[in-house]
């Protein structure tokens, strides 16, 4: 099976899968919109989807990506016992996190308490508990399959881990589609774990047929591998933990709070996060095994140009959305949700929570390149120490925001813990591998302007249009901010040229090449 030789390739493959699987991740989320809107049974699916990214950020965020520059430096010194340790340590974590989602599973009725205290209603707090059944399934094979992923990635086989991951997101569609009457709110988790499972059963035989991966009883791994993966990967795991601390500290808030709080915040994420995994986490999955080679052989200069490289490519598309998001949060939500039992009241709820969120996507692109590169460096240590404080920040900060802007006070935290986080990273950069931070702020500012001016012009544009046009139905919005929008790209990109912004041209070349 052949491999993927260059970051640019990779990039733009997991790039083309992204936009196929946000596609369906957002065909997904429409049909949730029409058929449940911002009703209680979404309030308790968003206060348990969050274990599922719990145990698939253990996986891939915190235990493979400290297992990938190993598992490079075994495979240099000695391929076979490389192969060894990690089938055994395939075969350990697997029994592991099939322990704790029994655990979960046992626990699931106490566990409602915890995730939503303010759940009183016993019918809700019913579908919750059944709810982490469900997910505790999908939560261990989310994993499992992250594990297979990343293992493939470090082995630069990215094309079968960039297109089996669409079938979670097509089969929870088509649960929901097909079955969202009969089984209602479950529909969503029963398409979700037939998906996994597929993606899984996949995986497993790619990865015993290409991969060299063995499945079964055998455990033995390397002391020394052990050891040295414990030592890596446990400020990552506690980095998780920490993260998932302030969301079920944010949800445990936003459930006391009026009704669809929780699943407002939650639509609104998703927005949030889709252009960051449409944009950022293409480019920083196909780069990070490149790190890794230039952070194993002491490369720094080689280092610095490719987060460089990544992080402009990044924010060229990342500033304007910004800027577009925050001016047209209203437009945009309508647009994408309104429709079925999404009413007009959950358009204002999630409007507000997607504004708030929306200042921190540009941070959140660079954070999101900037811990890769960390990580490359093995200053696992550095990253939690950061990841806390914010988290302390995200703390202090929710309930006088709370207080002040209701459940929107909690996406406002989150941005403004975001953006200090991402100049704690680029200063650590710049003090261990010199990134030339001075000219990375010179380019966001080149970067910056452009896109303000230009967001001008488009709600200058969008409000004609709309007088013309009319704004009584999602289609007259839609057409609007179309019209809007190609005014917005066509003066950014002119403004862009003006300021001489060479990213533009490096952005050009690669997608030429």
């Amino acid at each position: 099976m052949k491999r993927t030789q260059t970051p640019e390739i990779a990039s733009i493959l997991f790039a083309l899968s992204n936009v196929i699987s946000k596609l369906l991740g957002f065909v997904r989320d429409l049909f949730l919109s029409n058929y449940f809107g911002v009703s209680k049974s979404v309030d308790a699916l968003s206060a348990t989807l969050p274990i599922n990214s719990i145990f698939q950020n253990l996986m891939t965020s915190a235990i493979v990506v400290s297992f990938i520059p190993l598992f490079l430096e075994e495979i240099a010194n000695d391929r076979v016992k490389a192969e060894k340790d990690l089938s055994a340590l395939f075969n350990l974590l697997f029994i592991i996190f099939l322990i704790l989602a029994i655990v979960l599973m046992v626990s699931s009725n106490a566990l409602v308490n915890i995730l939503a205290p303010g759940f009183k209603d016993e019918t809700l707090r019913n579908i919750m508990g059944k709810l982490i059944d469900f997910v505790s399934i999908s939560a261990f094979l989310w994993a499992i399959v992250g594990f297979l992923f990343g293992v493939a990635q470090s082995k630069k086989h990215f094309f079968i881990t960039a297109f089996t991951p669409l079938l979670a997101n097509l089969f929870t569609i088509f649960g929901l589609v097909f079955f969202h009457k009969t089984f209602g709110i479950y529909s969503y988790v029963i398409g979700m774990n037939i998906g996994l499972l597929l993606q899984f059963l996949v995986m497993a035989y790619y990865s015993k047929k290409y991969l060299n991966l063995k499945f079964g009883m055998y455990f033995s791994v390397s002391r020394n591998l052990l050891s040295r993966l414990f030592v890596l990967s446990l400020p990552l795991i506690l980095l998780q933990l920490t993260n998932y601390f302030v969301t079920l500290l944010s949800n445990r808030i936003a459930s006391t709070l009026s009704e669809g709080s929780i699943a407002s915040i939650q639509y609104a994420n998703k927005l949030r996060q889709l252009w960051v995994s449409l944009l950022t986490v293409p480019i920083a999955t196909a780069y990070y095994p490149f790190l890794s080679e230039a952070a194993i052989t002491g490369n720094f200069d080689r280092l610095s140009q490719i987060f460089r490289r990544s992080a402009e490519f990044a924010l060229i598309l990342g500033i304007p959305i910004t800027v577009v998001s925050f001016a047209f949060a209203n437009p945009i939500v309508q647009i994408v949700f309104k429709r079925g039992a999404f009413n007009e009241e959950a358009v204002i709820l999630t409007t507000l929570a997607f504004k708030y969120f929306s200042i921190g996507i540009f941070a959140l692109m660079i954070t999101t390149l900037a811990m890769r590169v960390l990580y490359a460096l093995k200053e696992m240590y550095l990253v939690l120490l950061v990841s806390v404080v914010i988290a302390v920040i995200n703390i202090l900060l929710f309930y006088p925001l709370v207080k002040v802007f209701g459940h929107a006070g909690i996406p406002f935290a989150i941005s403004i813990g975001i953006i200090i986080e991402t100049i704690a990273f680029l200063i650590a950069l710049e003090i261990k591998t010199h990134i030339k931070l001075g000219e990375f702020f010179i380019s966001v500012l080149k970067i910056t302007v452009p896109s303000l001016v230009s967001v001008i012009f488009m709600y200058f544009i969008y409000n004609i249009a709309i007088r013309f046009i009319g704004n009584a139905k999602t289609l007259n919005i839609l057409v609007s901010f179309t019209i809007s929008a190609v005014v917005f790209i066509i003066s950014y990109f002119i403004l862009l040229k003006i300021f001489k912004v060479e990213e533009l041209d490096t952005i050009i070349k690669i997608f030429n090449k």
